[in-house]
């Protein structure tokens, strides 16, 4: 017992001198050398944070003035090229069957036959006029797989069932009760008298009477010839 004591008062002051030696270490540590050192950089800091800020804003400003300058110049002229061009117009009827001559007074029309139709039309929904005197050319064109044709007959009485004597001379196509194919032409050519009113008839039997007709007047006060949907 009386050798552990002394070996345990050996070992305390070593201990106590450590503690001695780190605690001095620890409060020399903010010294008066060291403050003025560490304050410039951080001043120097300060002072450049607001150059940075300062020019930031104006590279803003520069792109949001040069951003909307093409846009102006861009639309009217879109809008010019636009209202320049005018939209082409549909041709009507009259302008794609029908032409006159007023110098011979030659009417031309084109008549085409199709699903037991003339020109889209069927049983008198449609009327040629043409001025009095008028040298008639009538281009018939079958675009239809039945076999049509044509033949101008009275316009008083009832349909008949098949072609019959025509009411004009010469006024009636080739094989006018057989009738002609698909893609056929012919072309009748005739003189029309000062007044009258007529049928235009597919001559083939039943063909009229399921209403492959139209109207054709003869009008003594028309300066040209006219056709499209009959008026009530």
């Amino acid at each position: 017992m009386s050798c552990s004591s002394p070996e345990k008062s050996d070992q305390l002051p070593p201990m106590e001198t450590a503690a001695s030696v780190a605690s001095p270490q620890r409060a020399a540590t903010p010294t008066s050398d060291t403050s003025p050192s560490d304050a410039t950089p951080e001043t120097s800091v300060l002072q450049a944070a607001p150059v940075k800020a300062s020019t930031a804003p104006k590279e803003r400003t520069s792109a949001s003035r040069t951003s909307p300058a093409p846009k102006p110049t861009a639309s009217p002229s879109a809008a010019d090229s636009a209202s320049a061009t005018p939209a082409p117009a549909a041709a009507t009827g009259q302008e794609k069957w029908l032409s006159y001559e007023a110098a011979t007074k030659t009417v031309t029309f084109e008549l085409i036959a199709g699903p037991f139709t003339f020109n889209g039309f069927r049983d008198g929904g449609a009327t040629l006029v043409v001025p009095a005197g008028a040298n008639v050319v009538i281009n018939f064109v079958n675009k239809d797989g039945t076999p049509h044709s044509a033949i101008v007959i009275s316009g008083e009485g009832p349909i008949p069932n098949s072609a019959t004597d025509p009411a004009i001379q010469r006024a009636y196509t080739n094989k006018v009760l057989e009738g002609l194919p698909q893609e056929a032409t012919d072309v009748m050519r005739f003189p029309v008298p000062a007044s009258g009113t007529y049928r235009i008839l597919c001559g083939v039997p039943g063909h009229g009477l399921s209403g492959m007709w139209i109207w054709m007047k003869i009008d003594p006060a028309a300066t040209a010839p006219t056709f499209g949907a009959t008026k009530a």
